[in-house]
This record gives structure tokens, sequence and C-alpha cells, in this order.
């Protein structure tokens, strides 16, 4: 029974392995094939050098990741994450709690984290049924929307309550009409506030929705840091995520922005290509507000020690979070300007992962 365990283990960890690497190199050679992606090889030395860093968590290393990161940033860094080994190894390392994921679902929020911090919600639709943001069931939708949904709540933001990405399936509706005929389209959903975005963040660009990606860490003692940010912004106008044609710009630990940003083919923009706004020597407005609100979130995130979350800055100038990502968490942001997704914890966090493996 034991062996029969150990290969089953060993056949899935496999499969696991070959479709991670299969979907990143994929990735890769989508960036590798743009017209905008001037590629810069590594060293045989740096090839060296980045093997033998990574080569305990796994002996079969792709150096994609670092020759993008060093084709963007102009800096080799052997700290530098390979995406198959984050989303392989790192992150199910660090959040391996069985049901962990139950906080990144939004119907919760406020539930779990207290109202205020997250946009407000008016109903949830999880299964197919109905409830208030109290979790009271609803019998019929279309007489609650019609009683308890005010016109001057509008806009309002409808979008899946779990397993979304990339802004997909997100809607922002104008009328009592719209909302009862979009919730029937789907089985889990949240209805919500749409937050509306400060006149400081409206300064990237006005025409889109412009939000904050927080990365955070907890150490073996459980004490929150910040690793990374990034601010993503609409592009064209589309919504703020690369995958929907944003850009992001990531944002150094003194709150200043990297000099350029980049798309999702890794394109570099010196300015918004929109709104004009020049990144070099600019700084993230409430920077250590943000530093401190994402910190005081993660603390109440059990079971996960690495978390990412989505910050919007709204109109009286208070940081709120949209989302909670703890798994498919995108590490490109810092690694794209240099930086190692898991900063000066890197080493901490390898050595931690290669004692638990053995």
């Amino acid at each position: 029974m034991k062996t029969k365990k150990f290969v089953r283990s060993k056949v899935v960890g496999s499969w696991k392995f070959l479709s991670s690497y299969s979907a990143f190199n994929k990735l890769h050679k989508s960036i590798y094939n743009s017209p905008d992606f001037q590629k810069v090889s590594l060293t045989k030395d740096e090839k060296r050098e980045y093997r033998d860093y990574w080569k305990d968590v796994s002996p079969i290393i792709s150096f994609k990741t670092v020759e993008i990161s060093k084709s963007l940033s102009g800096y080799f860094n052997k700290r530098i994450i390979p995406e198959e080994f984050y989303a392989l190894y790192i992150e199910r390392f660090l959040n391996n709690e069985k049901n962990v994921e139950f906080l990144a679902h939004k119907s919760i929020y406020n539930k779990w984290f207290g109202r205020g911090v997250f946009p407000k919600d008016f109903f949830h639709k999880i299964d197919n049924n109905y409830y208030t943001y109290e979790f009271e069931a609803i019998d019929n939708i279309e007489a609650f929307i019609d009683n308890e949904v005010d016109n001057t709540d509008f806009p309002i933001v409808i979008k899946p309550n779990k397993g979304s990405y990339g802004g997909k399936d997100v809607y922002f509706v104008d009328s009592k009409e719209d909302i009862k005929e979009i919730i029937q389209q789907h089985p889990n959903l949240v209805v919500q506030e749409k937050i509306e975005q400060s006149e400081l963040i409206n300064a990237f660009n006005k025409d889109s929705i412009n939000t904050v990606r927080v990365s955070l860490y907890k150490d073996n003692d459980s004490v929150v840091h910040m690793l990374n940010s990034g601010i993503r912004i609409g592009k064209d106008g589309s919504l703020d995520n690369v995958s929907d044609g944003g850009i992001v710009c990531s944002i150094k630990l003194n709150g200043m922005l990297n000099e350029y940003a980049t798309d999702i083919d890794e394109k570099k923009y010196l300015s918004h290509p929109n709104s004009g706004f020049v990144f070099e020597g600019e700084s993230l407005p409430l920077y250590e507000d943000l530093v401190e609100a994402s910190k005081s979130i993660a603390r109440s995130v059990i079971g996960a020690r690495i978390i990412s979350l989505d910050m919007a800055l709204d109109s009286t100038d208070k940081w709120r979070c949209i989302e909670i990502n703890l798994f498919g968490q995108t590490i490109r942001i810092p690694q794209n300007a240099g930086e190692p997704f898991l900063g000066k914890y890197t080493d901490e966090i390898i050595s931690d992962f290669v004692k638990f493996k053995k």
C-alpha cells in the first residue's frame, strides 16, 4: 500500500511539473516572439550561478524567467524565481493548509474582515442560491433588488466570487434590470459597490480603474513583511489587468515607481500611452498608508504565508481591498523590474523549502 501511494505521488508530481513547465514555456515563447521584446542572453557564468542557486529546489531549471528579467531591467540576479518553481513549489509550500483558499472567496470578505475595508456587498449568489450580505437566504431575488438596491447605489459591480482571474466576467451596471439579467448567467457571484478612485490615482489614467497589487510574506514567527507592489493601469479603454490589455509598473520599497511599465508581452512603456504620465521619478501616493493597510489585512489571513492583495485608493483617499489572491499569484511585476519576487527573504524561504523537501 505504501509503495502504491509513493508511486502515485511520483506520477502526480511528474504530471504537475510537466503541465506547469509546458504552460510557462508557452507563455515565455510568446514573449520571445513579440516584436517589442529585445532578448539579452545570459552569460555562461550567469547560467552556472543561477543553476547552482536553484538546483536544490529542482535539478531541472529553465533560464527563461531570469533571461526575461535581465532583458527588461539590464540586470542579472540569481534570486529571480523561475516561474515554474514558484507555481509548483514555493506557493504550495507556503500556503499548504487545507481549505486556505476559503479566504480568497469574495463573498466572505466583509463577514471575515469587517465592513469598510472591502467594497460594500449588496447580496451574493452561491451555488445558484441568493443571500443577503448577512448571509440570510433570499427567496425572491427580484423583489429584493427592487426594495433593497437604491438608484443612488449605481454604478454597481457584478463579478464571480471565486475561480476568476484577469478581470474575466466583471460587469459594471447602471440599472436594476441589468442586475436581474446578468445574475442569471453565473451560479456564483457577488454584487457590490463600485469604488470611486481617488484623484491622486486618476493622475495615472483617469479613464480606467488603477489598482495596486501588493504581495506580502509571513515569516516563521508570523510577522508580516512587505515583499513588493506594482500599480496596474488600464490602457486604451481596458481594465487594469495585463491579461485584459492593461500595463503594470513595479513600485520600489521606498514607494518610488520603476522607470518603466510593461504589458502582457513585456513591451516597455516609459509613460502611459493615453494619459502621458511619466513613471520615472514619481512615487505612489500614500504609500506608507498602503503598506500598513495591506499588512493589517494579511495578518487576518490564516493558513497562508504568501498573500497578494489588489488594493484601490478610494475617493476619500483611503486604501480599500478589492481582492485577495492566495494561489496563481503573479510574480512578474517586481521581476520584470529586476527585483526577486521574494526580495531579501529569498534565501530564508528556499532554505526552509529544501529542509521541508528532504
